[in-house]
């Protein structure tokens, strides 16, 4: 007799659990994949165009394009130096600031007068 199952108050509802499903090298379907590419490889090797299949994309360029693209470079990467020297900048003035505040701690530290704590330590012994 098997145990009732009592449901869990951390169970999704909304998606199913993840399933293992284990794919073996050995199955026919991944044969059919080996040989598609040996095929396109031995065309690319002889030289044979291959032919056009729906995964296949080829771009061309245009003169017009190709200037407002380096434009459009050379703009985000003049950007991205800016915005680089400002957070330099920031994280020098940053710094600056800190070491001010722990410059004027150590002077406070050395004008105070510790005595009367030490004295209190002593006696509480």
């Amino acid at each position: 007799m098997e145990a009732p199952r009592l449901r869990s108050m951390f169970r999704n509802v909304r998606t199913d659990p993840k399933r293992f499903e284990f794919k073996s090298r050995h199955l026919p379907d991944v044969k059919g994949e080996w040989q598609e590419r040996k095929q396109r490889i031995e065309q690319e090797v002889l030289g044979v165009e291959p032919e056009q299949g729906p995964g296949q994309i080829r771009f061309r360029k245009s003169r017009a394009s190709t200037s407002s693209a380096t434009e459009d470079r050379r703009a985000r990467r003049l950007a991205s130096i800016r915005d680089a020297r400002r957070s330099m900048f920031r994280a020098v003035v940053i710094a600056a600031v800190l070491v001010l505040a722990a410059w004027e701690g150590l002077k406070w530290v050395e004008a105070s007068d510790f005595g009367g704590v030490l004295d209190f330590l002593k006696q509480a012994k």
